[in-house]
């Protein structure tokens, strides 16, 4: 940061002189220069979150999912890493996609518990999140009740994505 004035020579001054030179009038125009920037991140969340609630892997979820909604999740070769501020701990949450050509929709099971810590430290009670990316809108009161009908799930529920303060974790 460059913080002083130029004389009328057009000198650079530094701040110690610069109430001299302001009380001598030798000053014509000052120059100060300080320069900020702030990176903005707007994100689009256009897309459907239901929470999971069950005890039990990931993987019998994911087959369980795929019998009763008729899609066909597998397990993605990357993952959601997260550092942990508060214990300087790393989180890898397992991802299952499919994308649906007929309904045009991305879905996405994405474990939120882990040892390690939460995907969503807001939704602790949603063991798994249900992520749905769609072009055509597809009745999700359907398609709750069908989650809802697996035997070993708690509960499932929509999430307000945009209520959520740890929103950026879902963009990967």
């Amino acid at each position: 940061m460059l913080r002083g004035i130029l004389d009328k020579d057009k000198r650079f001054v530094e701040n110690k002189t610069l109430l001299q030179k302001l009380r001598e009038n030798q000053i014509s125009f000052y120059l100060c220069v300080e320069m900020r920037y702030q990176l903005e991140e707007n994100y689009d969340y256009d897309f459907k979150l239901f929470g999971i609630s069950c005890h039990t892997k990931d993987y019998r979820l994911c087959w369980s999912l795929n019998k009763s909604l008729e899609i066909k999740l597998e397990k993605s070769e990357s993952e959601i890493e997260l550092l942990s501020r508060k214990s300087a701990s790393v989180s890898n949450h397992n991802i299952y996609d499919y994308y649906c050509e007929e309904l045009q929709s991305q879905f996405y099971l994405l474990v939120n518990r882990t040892p390690q810590g939460f995907l969503v430290p807001e939704q602790q009670q949603a063991d798994f999140l249900l992520m749905l990316k769609e072009s055509y809108e597809t009745n999700h009161e359907e398609m709750l009740e069908k989650i809802k009908q697996i035997p070993f799930v708690l509960t499932a529920f929509e999430i307000n994505v945009e209520s959520l303060k740890s929103k950026k974790n879902l963009i990967f």
